[in-house]
């Protein structure tokens, strides 16, 4: 049996000791939980490390996963703050993104306009040289050549001031101040002028119209009268007749061989050509140009919708989403366009103003028209894809329903 000092014995009856021993035990107990805590105050600083060099680094991924590391081991705030970075992150990603590839596309179009420049021979030895100059200095700075932009704006003006003249006739050049040939011009005989169009309105004897080229009929326009006023159909009228003149200056335009049509007329030489060389195709096709867009400009495109004006019958809001459409094609139509985007408009634009003109006559073009489109759809139009029928409900489900009948709305009694 084991035996005790006397000290041993007494000490144990001493408060003071017994109490000592007792902080003792609570000390040895509590060693799991210190290292408990410690382990997880390490895993703490150690993902906070990672956080933290993760958003240095801008690394949305790595701040979510470990913001979500966070929130697992319990420190939900610091998880939160850690995953509202990096969605930030991301944010910025993008946007970096953005910007980087419109500064690429800027770049491009910017080293594409001086490399026109440099293979233009009717631009002056010297400017020639400054843009060739300047294509390299873009070449280097790679994305970030819209740095140049400043002085590729001061070579196009030097070029636009060193090319104003008043009108170059056929065969004439123009020289610089230089003595360099700027633009030579072309002797336009191959291309005579366009025909001589005249419109005849319809009459108590002849409800139609009739288009003749160079005294030759060569369209015959039909036009609906039941149910106008004399006022209404004398409208009508004057808006076709306004019409065909346009579609016919854009037929002029859409000829791949004609007077309008040139090599010149598009593009970078189109712009430069049409603004400031007179004579020249692109000018006479750029004032061709201006002179539709004027035509279709919005206080025309206002009193079309005007008199297209024509009740409940459905015909005047089919004539107001056409001419909706035609304005917002208008926009786009520019002389420094390419050949084909300059006749993929005018190909639009012809077909809106041709749709407009057969409603102004009565008539809807039922095919022509996507009446599905959600800018129809919204207009209360619809067309069954099994039958073909178009309806239109200009007040919804429990308003008046009218069906497209030959050509025109026939209200329904249901």
């Amino acid at each position: 049996m084991a035996t005790f000092s006397q000290q041993f014995l007494a000490n144990l009856g001493s408060p003071q000791w017994t109490q000592g021993m007792f902080g003792l035990g609570q000390a040895i107990g509590g060693i799991p939980g210190q290292m408990q805590q410690r382990r997880q105050q390490e895993q703490f600083n150690q993902l906070m490390q990672q956080g933290q060099a993760a958003m240095a680094a801008g690394d949305a991924a790595q701040l979510a996963q470990i913001g979500q590391q966070m929130t697992a081991a319990g420190y939900a705030k610091e998880g939160q703050a850690l995953t509202q970075a990096a969605m930030t992150a991301r944010e910025q990603q993008r946007t970096k993104a953005e910007t980087v590839g419109k500064e690429r596309a800027s770049a491009q179009m910017l080293m594409s306009e001086l490399q026109d420049y440099v293979n233009n021979p009717q631009l002056p030895a010297n400017m020639r040289q400054q843009a060739n100059n300047l294509l390299r200095a873009a070449a280097v700075a790679g994305d970030r050549a819209v740095l140049l932009e400043p002085r590729v704006a001061q070579l196009r003006t030097q070029m636009t001031q060193a090319g104003k003249p008043s009108v170059v006739p056929g065969g004439a050049a123009l020289v610089g101040p230089t003595g360099e040939v700027l633009y030579q011009a072309p002797v336009k005989s191959a291309a005579p002028k366009g025909p001589d169009r005249e419109i005849i309105k319809p009459s108590k004897e002849d409800p139609n119209f009739r288009i003749f080229e160079d005294g030759q009929l060569v369209n015959t326009i039909p036009v609906k009268t039941e149910g106008k006023t004399l006022e209404e159909v004398e409208m009508d009228n004057d808006r076709i007749s306004q019409i065909v003149r346009i579609k016919g200056d854009i037929a002029e335009l859409m000829k791949k061989e004609g007077q309008y049509a040139d090599w010149t007329a598009s593009g970078v030489m189109g712009q430069l050509l049409g603004n400031f060389w007179g004579g020249s195709t692109a000018y006479d096709r750029n004032s061709l140009i201006n002179s539709v867009k004027a035509s279709l400009g919005l206080e025309a495109i206002t009193a079309l919708k005007e008199a297209s004006k024509t009740g409940a019958t459905g015909l005047g809001q089919v004539s107001n989403l056409e001419l909706n459409a035609l304005q917002s094609e208008i926009a786009t139509l520019n002389i420094g366009q390419s050949e084909e985007a300059q006749r993929d408009s005018l190909r639009k634009i012809f077909e809106h103003l041709d749709r407009v003109q057969k409603i102004a006559s009565g008539v809807v073009p039922v095919e022509a028209i996507d009446w599905n489109s959600p800018e129809y759809a919204a207009a209360g139009y619809g067309k069954d894809p099994v039958t073909g029928t178009v309806m239109y409900t200009p007040q919804g489900k429990g308003g008046p329903v009218y069906k497209l009948v030959d050509g025109s709305f026939k209200k329904l009694d249901i």
